[in-house]
């Protein structure tokens, strides 16, 4: 590959990152403040400690860079017992709005689950590799690592972490179908889970009626439907070219998470259908331009890993955006790069350091 092309990509890379990061600290400052009016802090509070994890993400994507792709695959297994120490350990901690989903420090909360994402995809890269002469055997391919994948999400999903946990099964079968794995152990593997995912989901009551609610959340608008209407009054008062920056009437306590899990929702208030469009683009840029790099590699290793990089920030996206607009059942998944969240921030940057080095190292 021409050397030009790749510092064309890799500027591209950190050029829509470092856009992606900005808006975030924005909109965490203009959808956070009244929450943190609200906890009794400085209306800067969660935009502060949102900078002070961008620059912390920031020197992990540096250092990420400078790391040859072979010694994650050296160290896949230390990696993965690292992230079923780390999911085991949160529950010995207090739980958190009912979940046990962070390791609490004195002045850091870490969510283990963002590293189990980048695990899935290191995992399964190294063993769809490894393994691809046994990926059409139930018992010698496809079985193993369902398995040892199976041990991560079953963590996530006892936190309890639905949105996670989807996500990682998201992500290890489109893994296993670009793979190469027996296209008929999948279609069995979702068979089998779509039963058991609603009996999960209908075991709990506020889990049953989350559901329901999605289905017609007018009927429920006091309650668990409440979120997602307000989500919607969000999206859908912002119009073309939105009211504003900063001009966001859902954050003033109507939206709850309107910093996290609904950031989008403010992001389409304050800057209309055009500037949500934007931001969803240039979220969808990096999908493209990480597809592509994936498949200018001969490695399979590293095909697998950059594809699952990829997979990772549009599967995370669509499910966000999904949530805030109507059109899946609400999860508290973040919108990359934008949403608070000091973990998540963090590994995103980090596995985007990653993806840098994925373009250094092709062939």
């Amino acid at each position: 590959m021409h050397k030009d092309s790749m510092v064309n990509m890799k500027i591209k890379i950190v050029l829509f990152t470092v856009i992606l990061v900005l808006t975030g600290l924005i909109f965490v400052f203009s959808a956070g403040s009244m929450q943190a009016i609200r906890l009794g802090k400085p209306e800067s509070y969660f935009f502060y400690k949102q900078f002070i994890a961008s620059v912390i993400g920031i020197v992990a994507m540096i250092i990420a860079y400078q790391i040859p792709l072979e010694f994650y695959r050296k160290s896949v297994f230390i990696i993965y017992l690292i992230t079923l120490f780390l999911l085991v350990s949160v529950f010995i901690f207090p739980e958190i709005n009912g979940s046990h989903r962070w390791i609490i420090l004195s002045h850091i909360n870490v969510q283990p689950s963002e590293l189990a994402k980048f695990t899935t995809i290191l995992y399964l890269a190294h063993y769809l590799d490894k393994k691809q002469d046994k990926l059409k055997d139930f018992t010698k391919g496809f079985m193993p690592a369902s398995i040892l994948l199976g041990v991560l999400a079953s963590l996530i999903m006892l936190e309890p972490d639905f949105g996670t946990t989807f996500l990682i099964m998201l992500l290890a079968l489109s893994l296993f179908f670009v793979g190469g794995m027996n296209i008929t152990h999948l279609l069995g593997a979702i068979f089998m889970t779509i039963p058991l995912l609603i009996t999960l989901i209908m075991m709990g009551d506020y889990r049953k009626m989350r559901f329901i609610s999605f289905l017609n959340p007018w009927e429920y608008k006091d309650t668990v439907g409440y979120q997602l209407i307000q989500s919607l009054t969000a999206v859908g008062s912002g119009g073309i070219f939105g009211k504003g920056l900063g001009n966001s009437s859902q954050k003033l306590y109507f939206l709850p998470e309107a910093h996290t899990d609904f950031i989008y929702s403010i992001i389409a208030e304050e800057f209309g259908f055009i500037g949500s469009v934007f931001v969803l683009g240039m979220i969808c840029y990096i999908f493209y331009i990480s597809f592509k790099i994936a498949f200018m590699h001969k490695d399979r290793y590293k095909r697998l890993l950059t594809l699952g990089i990829a997979f990772l920030v549009i599967y995370q996206a669509i499910i966000h955006v999904g949530v805030a607009i109507g059109i899946l059942p609400t999860k508290g998944i973040t919108l990359p790069f934008i949403s608070y969240g000091g973990s998540a921030l963090i590994f995103q940057l980090g596995i985007m350091g990653i993806l840098l080095r994925s373009v250094r190292e092709i062939a």
